[in-house]
């Protein structure tokens, strides 16, 4: 229609020029050329490498592994192989296992009257507590697993308290491999197994990266609970007064002003605890230099105790909310390792 129309109107021009009464047979016009729109790649499903994972102990702390899992399924991250400490390896074990959601609801029904409910006192053992009636709560979902039963591999990592030797166990029977894991010296009793006294593995591998390393995993993620603990100063330089024993300084404190000391007594408990605390920190600190993760998961949760284990809902909040801030970074370096 609109060649014509201007065939028409060039036809009248030359009329009224006088040129021609003839219509001349219009020459076939070149068709218009299209601009090009370049192709479009089309979205190609982009193969990722799964990620290995070293969860380090941290006693009440460690729920917070929960939220790191959670999140990690969220996202869709493959996990190759968890090797895990102490706590962290009572998460990963029932993570392999199928039974994470067992372990959520019994951790965020904790209460303190219930965890006081749950130490069974043994004054003439090895240890404070004998740990019996943790061990029959997991029975109850755990009973005859084995590490055969995983469908990833799976390392318990735990101290030989007699050499020193860094312990890893990767077979036989989970519950005990766990338990060895998380007995922490003075507070559970240790576990016997094969002849070999087990007490828990944050004393020589708090974060167990190593472990990932030896069984060759390309892709390493740890999960360390002690970062904010102490900050990095690590040297004080401190004038010394005269000797005066903790409880002389609290009562001269207490008669010095009206009201009650600030600061509370630890106890032996506590004074354990918190030198165990520090232990870890330093070695974690040591080790990780020495052989470091390809990412390190860092959740803040230096205000919680360990042994705050009825604040799970806050701990695992923290831990989902840490993972879920480094998803991009873990998905960008799976597709790099994926590619190599």
């Amino acid at each position: 229609m609109l060649e014509w129309a201007s065939a028409r109107q060039r036809t009248d021009v030359k009329e009224a020029n006088g040129l021609s009464s003839v219509v001349a047979p219009a020459e076939p016009r070149a068709p218009e050329r299209k601009p090009i729109q370049p192709s479009l790649p089309q979205a190609k499903s982009e193969a990722k490498s799964g990620i290995s994972l070293a969860l380090g102990g941290g006693a009440a702390r460690g729920w917070a592994h929960i939220g790191v899992l959670r999140a990690l399924d969220e996202a869709g991250i493959e996990i190759n192989m968890i090797a895990g400490t102490s706590i962290g390896a009572l998460v990963g074990g029932c993570y392999l296992a199928g039974k994470l959601d067992e372990l959520e609801d019994f951790a965020r029904s904790l209460t303190k009257r219930r965890i006081f409910g749950l130490l069974d006192l043994n004054l003439r053992g090895n240890g404070l507590l004998g740990g019996l009636k943790l061990t029959a709560r997991m029975q109850e979902h755990l009973n005859g697993k084995t590490f055969d039963d995983l469908k990833k591999p799976f390392v318990c990592v735990a101290s030989e308290i007699r050499t020193g030797h860094e312990i890893w166990l990767s077979s036989g029977s989970l519950i005990t491999a766990m338990r060895a894991s998380y007995a922490l010296p003075g507070v559970f009793e240790p576990v016997v197994c094969n002849k070999r006294v087990l007490v828990d593995g944050a004393l020589v591998n708090p974060v167990p990266v190593s472990v990932c390393r030896a069984h060759e995993q390309p892709l390493v993620v740890a999960v360390n609970l002690h970062y904010d603990l102490y900050g990095r100063a690590a040297v004080i330089r401190h004038s010394a007064g005269d000797l005066v024993i903790e409880k002389d300084a609290q009562a001269a404190d207490q008669k010095s002003h009206d009201g009650p000391s600030r600061e509370t007594r630890l106890g032996i408990t506590g004074v354990m605890v918190e030198a165990f605390n520090i232990i870890q920190d330093r070695i974690s600190r040591a080790r990780l230099a020495g052989d470091p993760p390809d990412l390190s998961l860092q959740p803040k949760l230096g205000h919680v105790g360990l042994s705050e284990f009825h604040r799970a809902d806050e701990l695992i909040r923290i831990g989902y909310e840490a993972t879920m801030a480094h998803i991009a970074d873990l998905e960008r370096m799976q597709t790099v390792m994926a590619s190599r």
